[in-house]
């Protein structure tokens, strides 16, 4: 109950903050989002949009989010972080101990955040997205949920939020090659940038996305 009390104290200071720095704030496909578990896939190009997500979702509660493992260690944010759950995890290595706690959580019926690339993508910068999504999808059972955060983003200019069309894996996704988990994680993030209707998503990875189907 303390946890919920001050997630929403927080996401209060978080909308008006938003307000403040972006008035015209527009949430698309509400329509598409799922009451149970899934997994929410979204693109990256600043420090706060984990914030912004959580206040187009405008859930009670607050889901799980996949952080960086070093900001676990900044002051006070860190701390702030642990206690609302977040789900720290080394980018430079496999983490199973991160992966495990994920796919743990999706089983046990909460929803989950992730950012496919893995770090910020900002003005030219893309880089290949990354296939973790796509794992823990394929041993949950939980849909995909594409999500497109307003690029290259500058005070006071509209700030949008698109929520796409969950996307389930195909029932032997878990047997999957190295090479199909990469198609169809690029495939997720080229969906993700059509959203948005980013240029960049004609000029992701290779043809794939073998294992998405509606």
């Amino acid at each position: 109950m303390m946890r919920r009390f001050w997630y929403r104290v927080c996401f209060v200071i978080a909308r008006v903050c938003l307000f403040v720095s972006h008035p015209v704030f527009r949430v698309r496909g509400k329509e598409n989002i799922p009451a149970g578990r899934c997994i929410y896939c979204a693109n990256h190009s600043a420090a706060l949009d984990a914030i912004w997500f959580l206040v187009a979702l405008n859930a009670k509660d607050l889901i799980r989010i996949i952080a960086k493992q070093e900001l676990r260690h900044a002051p006070v944010i860190g701390w702030i972080m642990e206690k609302f759950g977040i789900v720290f995890v080394n980018r430079g290595a496999h983490d199973v101990h991160a992966y495990d706690a994920c796919v743990e959580a999706l089983q046990s019926g909460e929803q989950l955040l992730v950012f496919p690339e893995g770090t910020r993508c900002n003005g030219e910068k893309h880089v290949r997205a990354r296939t973790g999504a796509i794992r823990m999808a394929a041993a949950s059972g939980s849909p995909l949920v594409p999500v497109f955060i307003t690029r290259n983003k500058k005070p006071f200019r509209p700030l949008d939020v698109f929520f796409g069309k969950p996307y389930l894996l195909q029932p032997d996704a878990q047997q999957a090659t190295k090479e199909e988990l990469q198609h169809s994680a690029d495939e997720l993030l080229r969906i993700i940038y059509r959203l948005g209707g980013d240029s960049y998503a004609d000029h992701i990875g290779e043809n794939g996305g073998v294992l998405l189907r509606g």
